[in-house]
């Protein structure tokens, strides 16, 4: 070992000496400590971006969802907002078009399109006359003239072509060449009526658009028409019921009791005025007191039986009113929901549920009880409601409505108690109206005023038919038919319902 040296079992290793250590010409004349020093501060300073970068780009996609939540919010509250500011069965107003001179319809020479004749009948029928159809004359002798008039019709589920060949005669008394119609013959027609009945109860019985109908037809019966032809049915057997339908309008006033509910068609309101005997749909655009006063008189001498709606109040005067009690529980239903009510506004909603629910029970024990059970029972309860009047003003606003509802409405809500044919809800109306309802789901209802009154004249008659055991089917056949209306009438509108209390 040299003398000044240490010893400690390694062998000293010498650095290259490099005369550029502070000054480097491959370093653009820079040390290499410095770039050594930036390039650990840079790669430092990209992992520090990098995680920025992920961390900004985390944020954005949720800030991206929190925007695209807040635009479907918006946009349902924009939507909510326009619905509440406008009418939704507003009247429809036909736009204003620009006049043209252009000409209407198919151009000159198009060749039209006509129903094709069955290339021969199935049956033929003679049609002739004992007595002139104008003047009643016996006084008429042949021609040696006939027409012939051919028919398809729906009969037995099958498609049958009709020959009536009609005979002409000569009356010397009105001096007219006439001649008759043969038995369920319509008059310049080319579908006889059990086809149009049978269309018109598929149409609005089984709810079914026009053209749905058509294939309906079609498949089943072998009928081929275009849906265009339907919408001429339904005026047709609207305008030959309108007598009939007319005649249920004024016989509702004599009616004993009556049901009366509403609700939305399309731009208007669809009202039924029921009982178990009688059924009359209105499509109208007010749904206000006067529909019910154009139906029922300015005094209705029956029970008048209805929801809370302010168009049966005042101005609607009746013998007696009944408001649907199912109204009732279900808003205190609804009520009673709600954890956080106040004790004493529970014991009042609960105390007004079980009163009704017992007045409902007795009424439909009614035909058990004797006559002094059923009073008992009646003067308890009305003693109960009249406790419940009296009840002090509640801190909770929708309960104290109730209370105020029963103040209001003391002498509409036990009507039913004093005469126990009378329901104690308006469940019989909304049953009716509730097929009208899927109706106008699916055809989407009706806008010009044909037809709306062509809906509610044949809606009318078919419910009415089903409420007086008759085959809906069989009534619309003889009023399309070419038969008298008198012995329709009788049968349709018999007089056998009890006269009002």
């Amino acid at each position: 070992m040299e003398h000044g040296k240490p010893d400690n079992g390694y062998k000293q290793v010498r650095r290259p000496y490099c005369p550029f250590k502070n000054f480097c010409i491959f370093l653009n004349g820079q040390a290499p400590e410095t770039i050594l020093a930036e390039r650990k501060y840079l790669s430092k300073r990209v992992d520090e971006l990098e995680f920025a970068m992920d961390l900004g780009n985390y944020q954005l996609i949720k800030l991206q969802e929190r925007i695209k939540e807040l635009e479907d919010v918006n946009s349902q509250l924009k939507t909510e907002l326009s619905d509440a500011l406008k009418d939704p069965f507003t009247k429809y107003k036909r736009k204003e078009t620009i006049s043209t001179t252009k000409k209407l319809g198919a151009p000159a020479g198009h060749p039209g399109w006509f129903r094709r004749k069955p290339e021969q009948a199935d049956k033929t029928i003679d049609v002739y006359l004992d007595r002139c159809p104008r003047c009643n004359s016996e006084n008429i002798s042949p021609c040696n003239h006939t027409t012939e008039h051919i028919q398809e019709d729906i009969e037995d589920g099958k498609l049958t072509a009709t020959c009536f060949v009609h005979c002409y005669y000569w009356c010397p008394d009105c001096k007219s060449i006439v001649h008759g119609w043969g038995e369920n013959e319509i008059p310049k027609a080319f579908i006889g009526p059990d086809a149009r009945a049978k269309a018109a109860f598929v149409r609005y019985e089984a709810k079914s658009s026009y053209n749905s109908t058509q294939q309906i037809l079609q498949y089943l019966c072998g009928l081929k028409m275009v849906p265009g032809a339907l919408v001429g049915f339904d005026h047709k057997l609207a305008q030959k019921a309108t007598p009939i339908y007319d005649d249920l309008k004024q016989f509702l006033q004599k009616t004993p009791f009556i049901h009366v509910d509403e609700t939305g068609w399309k731009r208007d309101w669809l009202w039924i005025f029921t009982n178990p005997h009688i059924a009359v749909f209105h499509i109208d655009e007010s749904r206000g007191a006067k529909v019910v006063i154009d139906h029922l008189g300015e005094f209705y001498n029956g029970i008048l039986i209805s929801d809370f709606w302010s168009a049966y109040r005042s101005k609607v005067g009746a013998f007696a009113k009944q408001k649907c009690l199912v109204h009732l529980l279900r808003d205190i239903r609804d009520l009673l929901k709600d954890e956080f009510l106040a004790p004493e506004v529970k014991t009042f909603l609960a105390e007004v549920k079980d009163l009704f629910k017992d007045a409902i029970f007795f009424h439909n024990m009614h035909p058990a009880l004797s006559d002094e059970e059923y009073r008992s029972a009646c003067k308890e309860i009305r003693k109960r409601f009249k406790k419940l009047c009296f009840n002090p003003e509640l801190e909770h606003h929708e309960a104290d409505n109730i209370r105020k509802r029963l103040i209001n409405f003391k002498d509409e809500l036990l009507v039913f108690l004093k005469y126990p044919a009378i329901p104690p809800t308006n469940n019989f109306a909304e049953q009716g109206i509730r097929n009208a309802v899927l109706f106008r789901k699916i055809s989407f209802g009706s806008m010009t005023e044909r037809g709306k009154r062509n809906v509610s004249i044949i809606m009318t008659i078919i419910r009415t038919a089903k409420l007086r055991g008759l085959n809906p089917v069989k009534v619309l056949r003889e009023i399309m038919g070419n038969n008298a209306m008198s012995t329709l009438l009788d049968s349709f509108l018999r007089q056998a319902m009890p006269e009002a209390p």
